[in-house]
């Protein structure tokens, strides 16, 4: 537990057909946008290309960061993909850098999550304010956990004549660890495991507040969407103090 690279790993080749519309694209590309202006944007965990690739469309200036040799692979196979700058690292241990700094530095659908391993959170967010410029915006979006949650389950991913995907999980301490499981004729028994270190809002704004970043909003989704005791997800805002980056209106 707590291999960076093991996601991306296992996950690579399914990834897009399974995760393709997993978030709000649309949304994500468009408040990074107001938050970025003309200044350079930072994803980690950029796997595939499905937020950079089109974050980069819309005129962007977009590096990337992940720890799977096969994810990143995969990004630069596709087209346009080979033009944006990757590192492969852990991103608890090690950003890119550009000049000046990024303006914003982006981490979507629980990614930050996945950072498991003792301190690699705190480590990350440390990383995270010295790569931004003063002013700098990190936009982090992950689940708000449940307040009693279960220590273990099972639960049907797909069930079809050909393949079963079941995916299972068991909580173990802090960390949530897991697998999706396919049966196949063909395949035979294959497993895709995963883990994630929950953290709730405030949590992550303990963690942020250690590293020098303070919040500057939170909603619901990637549209403003109210964040109340109903949402079952955030995105945040954290800012990095020392001036404000040149943005678009973000009303």
């Amino acid at each position: 537990m707590g291999d960076p690279s093991a996601y991306g790993e296992a996950f690579a080749d399914v990834y897009d057909d399974w995760y393709g519309d997993v978030s709000d694209i649309e949304g994500t590309v468009s408040t990074v946008a107001r938050l970025a202006g003309d200044g350079p944007v930072l994803e980690l965990g950029i796997g595939t290309g499905r937020l950079a690739l089109p974050m980069a469309a819309a005129g962007l200036e977009v590096h990337g960061v992940d720890a799977s040799p096969a994810m990143v692979e995969r990004l630069r196979a596709k087209p346009e993909g080979a033009a944006i700058p990757v590192l492969v690292a852990d991103f608890a241990e090690q950003l890119p850098a550009v000049p000046g700094g990024f303006s914003v530095v982006l981490v979507a659908f629980n990614t930050f999550l996945n950072l498991v391993a003792d301190g690699a959170q705190a480590r990350c967010l440390t990383l995270v304010h010295d790569a931004l410029r003063p002013g700098g915006a990190l936009v982090l979006e992950a689940f708000v956990p449940a307040e009693a949650p279960v220590a273990s389950g099972v639960d049907v991913r797909t069930v079809a004549s050909e393949e079963v995907v079941l995916s299972v999980f068991r909580r173990q301490g802090e960390v949530v660890a897991g697998s999706l499981v396919t049966l196949s004729a063909a395949g035979g028994v294959s497993l895709r495991p995963w883990s994630v270190l929950p953290r709730t809002p405030q949590q992550l704004d303990e963690l942020a507040g250690r590293a020098g970043l303070t919040v500057e909003r939170r909603h619901g989704g990637w549209r403003s969407e109210p964040f109340d005791d109903d949402a079952d997800r955030h995105v945040t805002v954290y800012r990095r103090s020392g001036g404000t980056v040149t943005a678009v209106n973000e009303s």
